[in-house]
């Protein structure tokens, strides 16, 4: 890392690429850290080092919060196909997701299974790779139903559509829009993400809750291209981890 910032000092911006990461950390209580992080691009021609992830004299990875990372390397890694966050820190820390921009072009990256990141591996992954999953923009159109207590604000549901044939499944980060109150009763919330791999015609949908605010929903319309399926909560199952208020996970399937 220090050769490849020395190599752009002395060149200037000839041997520079540049690498921006937007990192969303997680929203609830301790999804936060003060901890120290590094952070690598992988892409199609190798892996770039970035160093640590530190804007100086700013507090970091607060709960809920977009950082930005403006980095530089001398290695061009190509097109992006991961990020990787290694620990130096017990701090343990949730990201949600990771935008890369490198030139004009931007790369989605989500913390799919929701685990933290932590040199204490007792605490989560002292290594973690968070991995482009394809080229597809999916459109996720989720009604909450129209019953009193039905809407939530702390339920952090992740959701995996899953292909009709044989062509596997895609999994999105924390359904949040940033700064936007979603799941309110009666309400449909939309959530478009890029970079999610294309499975044909969606046949399923399985759903996962990590907090407890107990939520009900009426449908979720999954869209891609042209393609749009509707998937309706047909037995009227909450979704919670408590298990004493709903289920913690749940598939609907067409």
């Amino acid at each position: 890392m220090k050769q490849q910032l020395l190599l752009c000092l002395l060149f200037a911006q000839a041997l520079c690429v540049d690498y921006k990461l937007q990192i969303v950390t997680g929203s609830k209580k301790y999804d936060g850290t003060d901890g120290s992080f590094h952070a690598a691009v992988i892409g199609s021609k190798g892996r770039a080092e970035l160093g640590e992830l530190d804007n100086w004299a700013y507090d970091d990875f607060k709960v809920g919060a977009v950082d930005s990372f403006d980095l530089e390397s001398s290695k061009d890694v190509g097109g992006v196909k991961c990020v990787e966050i290694t620990a130096y820190s017990e701090d343990a820390w949730m990201v949600d997701y990771i935008i890369v921009t490198k030139g004009g072009s931007k790369t989605w990256v989500y913390n799919t299974q929701g685990k933290y990141i932590s040199e204490d591996t007792g605490e989560g992954l002292d290594v973690m790779q968070l991995c482009k999953q394809g080229d597809a923009t999916y459109t996720f159109e989720i009604t909450t139903a129209n019953e009193k207590w039905a809407g939530t604000d702390n339920i952090h549901a992740r959701l995996t559509v899953s292909s009709k044939g044989n062509r596997g499944n895609t999994t999105t980060g924390i359904l949040d829009n940033q700064g936007i109150d979603d799941f309110v009763v009666g309400a449909t919330d939309t959530f478009v993400l890029p970079n999610l791999k294309n499975v044909g015609k969606a046949g399923c949908v399985f759903l996962t809750a990590a907090q407890d605010d107990a939520w009900l929903f009426d449908e979720i319309r999954v869209t891609r291209g042209k393609m749009t399926r509707t998937f309706k909560n047909k037995d009227k199952v909450w979704l919670s981890s408590d298990t004493s208020e709903g289920v913690s996970e749940l598939e609907i399937c067409n």
